[in-house]
């Protein structure tokens, strides 16, 4: 006999993170290892920042691989989103993006 319940009513693992926010209707939940890549991401950019800007402090350093590497994620997260929204237009259920 085939299983006929819904994709929706099978229990989900969640994964260890928390809910960030949510958009036209698909939550967007961080993983907490995200951070651990964030902030390896962030670390191997500073050599680039130090090589091109050699007479700037640490600070203006880190703060611009910060942003470089919030800049890179939040692509990312862009990416995901466009694929979601063509899922969606195609029929195809989308709930979360982690």
């Amino acid at each position: 006999m085939p299983d006929t319940r819904s994709r929706s009513a099978t229990p989900r693992a969640r994964s260890s993170g928390f809910d960030l926010l949510s958009v036209a209707g698909i939550r967007i939940s961080i993983d907490y290892s995200w951070f651990i890549i964030f902030l390896l991401v962030a670390w191997s950019v500073t050599s680039w920042f130090r090589q091109q800007l050699p007479d700037a402090g640490a600070v203006t350093v880190w703060s611009l691989s910060l942003a470089a590497a919030l800049l890179l994620f939040v692509s990312v997260l862009l990416h995901e989103l466009s694929h979601s929204f063509v899922a969606r237009f195609k029929g195809i259920p989308v709930e979360r993006i982690t």
